[in-house]
């Protein structure tokens, strides 16, 4: 038996095919709540249940006293690819910049000293940095950097330049491989005050450990992503005929990192 579709479903549909239609222009104001209660007569629950479903999807972004505004840009990353924020804000016309909102000289925990393999004594710096896209926040950046290998930038102007780029530039450390994990998680308290969402939006979470040319771990990042403004694309290898032969992981320890 059917079920009948909500009232802000309907509503959600709407205003989708009013989006993909070009009613809207990219960063055009979208319709207040207000002003959705009155053309749909529903109550402003049942339209924020509708607008809430395009703002998980990436129609919509918010900026703080300016209102609601269309978007049809989606940033896509390739996980495969070590690649700077800042390169990355570049390869699709939008200006980077950040804010940094920790940054200390620090003895890790156990876990990191682990990850990282760093001595009992050895130090790491400690940096949470918010990145925007044309103004908007998108990321939180939260990473520890080998300090014996970070301490010549450690000065440097950490927000309005590259750290991969500055530590080309300026140091002969060269980085290499880069393991990640992608992670699907739930905004809390931190993430809805930095990157402007609500409390339990889907948001992308990256583990990242990246190595240098020589072995050593210069970096261990926990990143976390709006899930509505950046996707990430991988391509797969052709289907083999022996593919059962190979037993399938169940569970990744932390020396999988290696």
């Amino acid at each position: 038996m059917n079920q009948p579709v909500p009232k802000y479903y309907k509503i959600y549909e709407e205003l989708l095919n009013e989006i993909r239609s070009g009613k809207y222009q990219e960063k055009d104001l979208f319709p207040s709540d207000t002003e959705l209660v009155k053309k749909y007569n529903v109550s402003r629950g049942t339209v924020r249940e509708a607008v809430k479903l395009l703002f998980q999807q990436g129609y919509l972004i918010r900026e703080q006293g300016k209102g609601t505004f269309v978007t049809y840009r989606k940033i896509h990353q390739d996980p495969d690819r070590l690649i700077g924020f800042t390169e990355l804000m570049q390869q699709h016309n939008i200006k980077p910049s950040a804010k940094i909102i920790e940054k200390e000289i620090t003895l890790p925990n156990a876990n990191i000293r682990h990850l990282m393999r760093l001595e009992n004594e050895q130090k790491a710096v400690r940096l949470v940095r918010l990145r925007f896209g044309d103004d908007q926040p998108l990321i939180i950046e939260r990473s520890y950097f080998n300090y014996d290998l970070f301490e010549p930038i450690y000065d440097m102007d950490l927000e309005e330049n590259s750290i991969f780029e500055l530590l080309h530039k300026f140091t002969e450390t060269r980085l290499g491989d880069a393991h990640q994990k992608i992670e699907a998680v739930s905004a809390g308290l931190e993430e809805h005050q930095l990157l402007g969402v609500a409390l339990r939006t889907p948001l992308l979470l990256i583990k990242r450990l990246i190595k240098t040319t020589d072995g050593l771990i210069f970096q261990f990042s926990e990143d976390a992503y709006r899930s509505d403004r950046i996707n990430f694309s991988t391509k797969t290898v052709p289907y083999h005929s022996d593919n059962d032969l190979q037993p399938l992981p169940l569970d990744l320890s932390d020396d999988e990192w290696f």
